[in-house]
């Protein structure tokens, strides 16, 4: 859609004081796309949550604050702005103060309170718009503090009803920027409307930007290339993409950050492109299309880089000609012009009488035409030098740059005819520097030059001293400037010279200063020489960019003894990147270390001794064609013979047994029908599982194939076979174990095996397991992994007494010895062993101590068998029991409404919803589920306390805790993390507090727990299990205080007393030795986390809601209850498809073949695809940013993730491994790459869209592309890149970036925004490099 043409309006008047305000431009954006972003700012340090504003958002937001400053705008008045580029309120103060009819003055925070209350003096500011933190730091600078306005307490309150104007005229006051000055105090230079508007239009039409552009920006707000960056956007409706000064020091990293925020449009100073230290940024940034750069020369080697693959436009302006007035595009080998003037400007060469010279010779460049400035405020002399009135070419500005024109009208730079210098993008004038310098006690003169080093301009300064025999300390000045200069405008050195150079006429010579000698300088007051190879590596780097050719002291900080700044910094990481040894520095190592001696430690965590990469070794070819054939094929087995076995019971089996029982007898006895058909079922799918794997791969074998390989489907489809094996029903008992046993795992006496030990896939000849091992919760034994696109089959094995605890993982080609224990959460890295009696901890685990004395193993138990039979006839009597209520309703019922045996099977047959009996059934349906949980919430208090001590695994005391554990799961799964959750908890037993918001929660015996008030749990907790130990468990009570916040994967031991307002991050295990009020512990081992920046909302938002908002989500949380339905209709229509087809098909055996299993297929279909609908309709495209707790989109957004679990999931997990389950994803919002091999956590994927996965990727993560804390749901992007692994139970947090072939290994944790660098084996929690990828 084309926008108005503000060039049009400009053109069409002969009135110098109509035509378009700059604001005008926002209007056409907000009229043709109010909905689109119009700022998005990532999160970034300190800033967890993206922030995000529509146009229309936008819009309505500086219409309100215009409205509060109306009144104090009397005239032509200048509000000054002191907010962040992070904060959406600085572009909304922007506005604000051009729609009340003011112009705006930016203050940058880096700036000195001196220059700050210059400026504000020199503006005669009539408010001040700021936040909390700015009032505080100006309240000393500005004196009238009532000319500080909160812009966000502002934003929140009515404003009054002032008008806003309607008649500004264009020649009005926009904006001032204040530059460097000759005399000391900065200058502030007045663009009006009609100056900054000419460039605006121009830029619409020579760009043609629009909705799909991402515009970065980049600079100071404080600074005139900000307004073009932004009003790129603004004008042209495209999202302004804000960068803060972290991303902006990122160094090499800047690239990862430009392409995961997809920009398209980047206008950086070369400086910037020099220090990203890019090779090839053509691939690297394929959604770059716009390189617009400027602030400085641009140098031949940036410009042939750069240009490559995008379009590279050089601009040229001085801020006295609002931002731009030239620019001209830049190719690969051609000529680097400054461009040609924009519309609406035109350009000169004069000489210096301001004659105009011939094409080809060198002169002063002067710039006349719509954009040049009203002048200088309050410097009428300044503004007459530099603004002059020609007889003939009329008002000019002299920019005092040396250029020459060609003949085609295009510009070339030769550098500055005065001392104004332009540094990483900012216009210094070094007259004002050298002002302030030569002002310091000691210092008789000073003067200032550019000092080229490695293809970048530095800062120099020299002073003659007052008294030779005692000059200033180079430092000192430095320190002493920093308190009233910015820090760019602070020399990196200072020397010491006996006289200035000077010209013939007097003036400083700054052509003439002699190179810094940094030796006669610098005097290192406390050299503390390096000492290893790797601080000697390090120092060497840092005395070579920050210029000392004496070595560095390893205890001075980079940044406040040596004086290093962010481009320094990045720079360095370019630097050390060239050597092996120290690539795997990155911006964020210095920031963090400081000293050369800290940054040298570092290494230990990324480049150990024994790092000597993995030989891989691979059997087979991949073969996708053969795969999908054989996937296909299996596939379109299990449809037919599925579909047959259930035709027969449907349709063969069920009438008659219904119709001899009755309706009543048959509810009655429903329940025990299906304890019957399980007990036929298991054996039958045990010995087709064993047959299939004796036929298809008889024995495995330690092997490494390739993913699609000839291997691979073998295995694939044993584990298909495996998979029917209805396992839940076995956990728990000795049948387990015989089926493993079947399939070929040796497994001794006495072993126990817990809930959510997953040994279905593969590798059970390769796995031995001692007498009376534990395996705990959740715990993962690897004998078939995902790796680097292979498959990799590996012995285990534990010996006698051997534990591995809650969720702790033991990869590959490891043993556990006897006696050992591997603690909760750690993994045992693939090729170690545990000594016999040892413990081990972390990830990956290492030896911390001997294991802790095991209990006795109990002398009086139930045989193996006897404790099978009973705890599998427990189960069948509770859900015997659990399901009465609902028979009970369902009865009663029936017969009140007359409905009998007939009326059921004919509206099966036959299926209406204008019947009796289709609301008996829907109604049944939906209230059977809220009966049942309260009524096994009763039964979990009905059936006794557990007590708290040692019992043995095969007591009828465990039977009684791991049934009531079983009723906890089941009723989780239809609440958890609902209101009525808490509720459940506490009729079965458990101890909770006020405002909990509890998620799922595992291995839990709810009397034995107690939590304290608006505690919050995040998903997959470990609360309170016992340890199982040589035949035993020990079971204790725990405790939580009040206001504590568990992150995913936490786990809790049993014993655990913890105190109140603490923070327990993801996979983190408890200690109350280790943690006190107040403190926040992560880590794995666990570390004292300073606690994070707190998300500050509305209570009503996270803790007290308002009627309707808890209306709301009551209303998601009991929808809840009427997912059934969906999979009962498919049911009934199964049918009714069935019945009309026999009668249409005449052919039986078409009928068998083809009618049967198509119509079985639709249901199963018809699941996956309401879900998706479901997703596409409540939440549609999930987009970075930050959801509070009781919001309505939280409530739908938690819907559709249990929707996806109750219908899809379950159907997903029959697809896992093949290329259908990839499409269905995509269509969810996940992006996956070609080949990209995905492991089996993905039948069902929380934040899809958040997700993205490259070319060849191998993923077995556990994502986590959002989090709750503060009870604000926050999600952002997380990359994997090409070919990249992520093992088993890693964890990626939200934004986390993954680089191209980077490992991270099993257990890790990937922290919020973390980037790990391609190439690179990380592991840990959170995670450290561990070497490099051979």
């Amino acid at each position: 859609m084309a926008f108005e043409d503000p060039t049009r309006s400009l053109a069409a008047t002969s009135d110098e004081t109509l035509g378009p305000l700059l604001h005008d431009f926002l209007r056409a954006a907000v009229a043709h796309h109010a909905d689109r972003p119009a700022l998005d700012i990532p999160p970034g340090r300190n800033r967890p949550a993206r922030q995000q504003l529509s146009y229309a958002e936008l819009d309505a937001a500086s219409d309100r604050l215009a409205q509060h400053l109306a009144a104090l705008v009397q005239g032509e008045e200048i509000v000054a702005i002191h907010l962040p580029r992070t904060s959406s309120a600085l572009y909304v103060a922007q506005l604000a103060a051009l729609k009340a009819g003011a112009a705006f003055t930016c203050l940058d925070a880096s700036f000195p309170d001196e220059r700050m209350r210059e400026i504000v003096e020199d503006a005669s500011a009539v408010a001040v718009l700021t936040d909390q933190p700015g009032i505080a730091r100006l309240a000393p600078v500005c004196g009238d503090m009532t000319r500080l306005l909160d812009v966000p307490a502002l934003l929140a309150e009515a404003p009054a009803a002032n008008a806003l104007p309607q008649d500004i005229a264009a020649d009005r006051l926009a904006y001032v920027i204040y530059t460097s000055g000759t005399t000391g105090r900065p200058k502030g230079v007045m663009i009006e409307h009609r100056n900054i508007a000419n460039l605006v239009a121009s830029d619409l039409g020579e760009f043609a930007l629009g909705p799909g552009d991402r515009v970065v920006q980049g600079s100071s707000s404080a600074y005139d290339s900000s307004i073009e960056e932004t009003w790129l956007a603004f004008a042209a409706g495209a999202t302004l993409l804000v960068m803060d000064d972290d991303a902006a020091r990122l160094g090499p990293d800047i690239i990862g950050w430009l392409r995961d925020e997809k920009a398209t449009v980047f206008c950086p100073p070369p400086t910037l492109l020099r220090s990203s230290g890019c090779s090839n940024p053509a691939t690297a940034l394929p959604d770059l299309k716009l390189l617009y750069v400027g602030g400085e020369a641009l140098p031949r080697d940036i410009a042939d880089l750069w240009s490559e693959g995008r379009r590279l436009v050089n601009g040229y302006g001085p801020t006295e000609c609002a931002v731009t007035c030239l620019r001209g595009d830049i190719v690969a080998g051609g000529p680097i012009t400054i461009g040609w003037p924009v519309p609406g400007m035109t350009g000169f060469v004069l000489d210096d009488d301001l004659a105009v010279l011939p094409d080809g010779q060198q002169g002063e460049l002067c710039i006349s035409g719509a954009g040049v400035a009203r002048g200088y405020r309050n410097r009428p002399e300044l503004t007459l030098e530099k603004f002059v009135d020609h007889p003939r070419l009329g008002r000019l500005y002299r920019t005092g740059d040396l250029v020459h024109r060609e003949e085609d009208g295009s510009f070339f730079y030769h550098g500055r005819i005065d001392a104004q210098v332009k540094i990483r993008g900012y216009r210094v004038e070094l007259g004002e520097i050298e002002t302030r310098l030569a002002s310091l006690p000691g210092v008789r003169a000073a003067g200032c030059r550019l000092q080229d080093h490695r293809g970048t301009a530095e800062l120099v300064a020299f002073v003659v001293a007052e008294d030779p025999a005692t000059p200033p300390d180079g430092d000192a000045l430095r320190a002493q400037l920093a308190t009233t200069l910015p820090r760019y405008m602070v020399p990196m050195r200072i020397g010491v010279i006996d006289e200035l150079p000077v010209s013939v006429g007097g003036k400083l010579n700054r052509a003439a200063l002699p190179m810094l000698e940094l030796a006669a300088v610098v005097v290192d007051r406390h050299n503390v020489p390096a000492e290893t190879e790797m601080e000697q590596l390090l120092a060497v780097g840092v005395a070579d960019i920050l210029k000392r050719p004496a070595a560095v002291s390893v205890e001075d900080d980079f940044f406040e003894d040596l004086g290093g700044d962010s481009l320094s910094a990045a720079l360095l990481v370019t630097l050390l990147r060239e050597d092996p040894r120290t690539d795997w520095i990155t911006v964020s190592d210095i920031y963090d270390a400081r000293t050369v001696r800290a940054l040298a430690l570092l290494a230990d965590r990324a480049v150990p001794e024994d790092d000597a990469g993995e030989v891989v070794v691979r059997e087979g070819q991949v073969r996708p064609v053969l795969a999908n054939a054989v996937q296909l094929s299996w596939l379109t087995g299990e449809l037919l013979i599925g579909s047959w076995v259930t035709w027969i019971a449907a349709f063969r089996l069920l009438p008659p047994v219904f119709g001899r029982l009755g309706l009543v007898s048959f509810i009655l006895l429903s329940p025990l029908i299906a304890i019957a058909a399980a007990a036929v079922y298991v054996p039958v799918s045990i010995a087709f599982a064993v047959a299939v794997k004796r036929v298809v791969i008889g024995r495995y074998r330690a092997i490494r194939a390739p993913v699609w390989s000839n291997y691979y489907l073998r295995h694939w489809v044993v584990f298909q076979a495996v998979r029917l094996i209805p396992w839940p029903l076995l956990q728990g008992t000795v049948f387990q174990q015989i089926a493993l046993r079947a399939l070929g795992a040796r497994i001794g006496r006495g072993v126990h095996l817990h809930r959510g030990v997953d040994l279905r896939r593969g590798g059970w000849d390769l796995l031995e397991i001692g007498d009376y091992a534990a395996i705990g919760q959740d715990a993962r034994v690897g004998l078939v992994e995902l790796d680097r696109g292979d498959i990799v089959v590996a012995p285990i094995t534990l010996e006698a007494g051997a534990t591995m605890r809650v969720r702790s993982g033991v990869e590959g080609n490891c043993r556990v010895g006897a006696g050992s224990v591997l603690t909760a959460l750690s993994v045992l890295n693939a090729g170690k062993s545990i000594p016999p009696g040892e413990l081990w901890d972390g990830v990956p685990a290492g030896p911390v101590g001997p294991a802790p004395a095991a209990p006795p193993v109990p002398p009086r138990q139930l045989s193996p068998l006897a404790h099978g039979v009973s705890l599998m006839l427990a189960e069948g009597a509770a859900a015997f029991v659990a399901a009465l209520p609902a028979e009970l309703l369902t009865i009663a019922t029936c017969l009140a409404a007359g409905i009998g045996f007939e009326e059921v099977w004919r509206w099966i047959y036959h299926p209406t919803f204008d019947s009796r009996v289709a609301v008996a059934v829907l109604g049944l349906t939906v209230l059977s589920i809220p009966l049942t949980l309260i009524w096994t919430a009763l039964m979990s208090r009905m059936m006794g306390r557990v007590r708290a001590g040692t019992i043995g695994l095969r007591s009828p005391a465990y039977i009684r805790a791991w049934v009531k554990t079983g009723l906890l799961i089941r009723a989780g799964e239809w609440l958890s993390g609902t209101l009525f959750w808490s509720m459940w908890l506490r009729l079965a037993g458990m101890r909770v507090g006020r405002k909990c918001e509890i998620s799922t929660i595992i291995d839990v015996t709810p009397e034995l727990c107690e939590i304290g008030a608006e505690t919050f749990f995040a998903d997959g907790i470990y609360l309170g299990g016992g340890e199982a130990r040589n035949g035993s468990i020990t079971l204790a009570p725990i405790r939580l205080g009040r206001n504590t916040f568990l992150g995913n994967h936490a786990v809790i031991p049993a014993g655990e007393h913890l105190p109140d307002n603490i923070l327990i991050g993801i996979a983190t295990v408890a200690d109350s030795r280790e943690i006190v009020t107040g403190q926040s512990r992560f880590g794995h081992p666990s570390f004292d986390l300073p606690r994070r920046e707190v998300i500050e909302v509305d209570r009503s938002l996270t803790h007290d809601p308002s009627a309707i908002r808890y209306i709301n989500r009551m209303f998601w949380e009991v929808l809840r209850f009427t997912l059934p339905i969906v999979p009962l209709l498919l049911t009934a229509v199964w049918y009714a498809m069935l019945v009309h087809a026999q009668d249409m098909v005449a052919s039986p055996l078409v009928y068998i073949l083809l009618v049967v299993p198509a119509a079985t297929l639709v249901p199963l279909v018809a699941l996956c695809f309401t879900v998706l609908a479901l997703k596409w309709l409540l939440i549609g495209r999930v987009k970075p940013g930050q959801h509070a707790l009781w919001s309505c989109w939280c409530s739908r957004w938690d819907f559709v993730y249990v929707a996806w679990a109750k219908l899809a999931n379950l159907v997903l997990q029959g697809l896992e491994g093949t290329f259908i389950l990839p499409i269905y994803l995509r269509l969810m919002g996940l992006t996956i790459g070609k080949r990209a091999v995905l492991g089996p956590q993905f039948a069902q994927v929380v934040d899809p869209d958040m997700i993205h996965i490259g070319d060849g990727a191998t993923v077995s993560a556990m994502f986590q592309a959002h989090t709750f804390e503060d009870r604000v749901l926050k999600t952002d992007k997380v990359f994997i890149g090409k070919g990249a692994t992520v093992s088993g139970a890693t964890v990626p947090l939200y934004g986390a970036v993954i680089g191209d072939h980077t490992h991270v290994g099993p257990h890790s944790v990937i922290m919020k925004h973390e980037h790990l660098l391609p190439g690179l084996r990380f592991q840990g929690v959170p995670t450290k490099v561990y070497g490099r990828e051979g």
